[in-house]
């Protein structure tokens, strides 16, 4: 799990990808649309530059813009 320091939002790592929780919500949400449904093992967010990295198993790393 990773917390966006900037506006509260959590992010989870999963066996199905990234999952969001805005802050004030109650639901998890797909973090990125299109993102594939793989396990993802490490997530670094960049708060100053509005962006996350995504480590995966088998597909590489991904680079998310944070809203």
């Amino acid at each position: 799990v990773a917390r966006d320091d900037v506006n509260g939002d959590l992010y989870a790592a999963s066996d199905f990808g990234v999952f969001r929780l805005a802050s004030g919500a109650t639901t998890w949400t797909a973090a990125a649309p299109g993102m594939p449904n793989v396990e993802v093992a490490g997530l670094t967010i960049i708060p100053a530059a509005r962006k996350m990295y995504v480590a995966t198993h088998g597909l590489g790393a991904w680079l998310l813009n944070l809203p």
